[in-house]
């Protein structure tokens, strides 16, 4: 056959390339456990007195198994702590980024949009390019979630912030505590009810079920002296104790105590319930990334 003129014939390369691989069953795969955990030394570590302007990853990566930097298989959290008037900047491998302010106020810069933000926000930002957030006078602490780990999973690369499937979207706390109020009957009443929730999204190629296409954002609460039914699902949860007092979770029989603004991990498909023995409702912010089990019909929710 002939080649293309100062073409160089590869053919044995690319056969060189190819293994087989046959075990006696190919769905049996050992890959290591997700941890039940809680990352309180990094939250103390965000929230020192006096601690310079930085981001503190969340990095498990290599307990479980990857080779990047992971808090789960398809997420990676940070806590970004801002002093005053400083600004933390940042290029993330990412589709889209997801904000909680856990104190402080300021600003936010990401693909041409600027906006304010103040504490207890959540806001989402387009991936790819740079980010940069400038904390005000007396500085400022956030919890971010990309989702790293998908991409580098994939090889790709991130997306120019005009192409991202997240956009910028501001959600004030004020104005989801409103909504959850407003809905308050409506889920009380609802036998399959988890709890009560308020998922946050936004308009995104015409749907408005998820702000991004494979995390999804919820914010939970539970009344005193009220439990959350034990349940599961396919999907890793990511969780931060927003209002926190006297509240803990059974996953899979172990007790996890919360701790205000110390984000915590719920497995895949492990048993878990929520238990609030305090005398104020619990409050919480829940990032999963539930949206590629919700595609492929495999979210697995179910009580127990």
């Amino acid at each position: 056959m002939d080649g293309t003129a100062g073409t160089n014939d590869t053919n044995k390369d690319v056969i060189d390339r190819a293994r087989y691989y046959s075990p006696a069953n190919i769905f049996n795969v050992e890959r290591p456990t997700i941890p039940q955990m809680a990352f309180v030394a990094e939250r103390d570590r965000a929230m020192a007195p006096n601690a310079p302007t930085a981001w503190i990853t969340l990095d498990i990566g290599a307990k479980i198994g990857l080779d990047e930097a992971a808090t789960t298989p398809l997420m990676l959290a940070r806590y970004a702590r801002i002093a005053g008037g400083e600004a933390l900047v940042g290029s993330f491998r990412a589709s889209g980024e997801f904000y909680f302010v856990i104190s402080g106020d300021g600003q936010a810069t990401k693909g041409g949009e600027t906006f304010s933000w103040t504490e207890r926000d959540v806001f989402s930002l387009p991936g790819g390019g740079e980010t940069r957030l400038v904390g005000g006078a007396d500085g400022a602490v956030l919890l971010q979630v990309t989702n790293e780990p998908e991409l580098a999973f994939h090889g790709l690369a991130a997306p120019f912030p005009e192409n991202a499937p997240a956009r910028s979207v501001r959600y004030p706390m004020a104005d989801v505590l409103a909504e959850m109020g407003r809905v308050r009957d409506e889920q009380d009443s609802d036998p399959s009810r988890t709890g009560r929730a308020l998922h946050l999204t936004s308009e995104r190629n015409g749907k408005s079920d998820a702000a991004h296409p494979s995390i999804k954002l919820a914010m939970n609460t539970l009344d005193p002296l009220s439990v959350q039914r034990p349940h599961r699902h396919n999907s890793v949860a990511l969780t931060l104790p927003i209002e926190a007092d006297n509240v803990y979770s059974l996953v899979e029989g172990n007790r996890i105590d919360w701790h205000q603004y110390a984000l915590m991990i719920t497995p895949p498909a492990e048993l878990h319930s929520h238990h609030n023995e305090g005398s104020t409702p619990m409050l919480s912010l829940v990032i999963q990334d539930g949206g590629l089990y919700f595609r492929c019909r495999t979210i697995g929710f179910r009580f127990d």
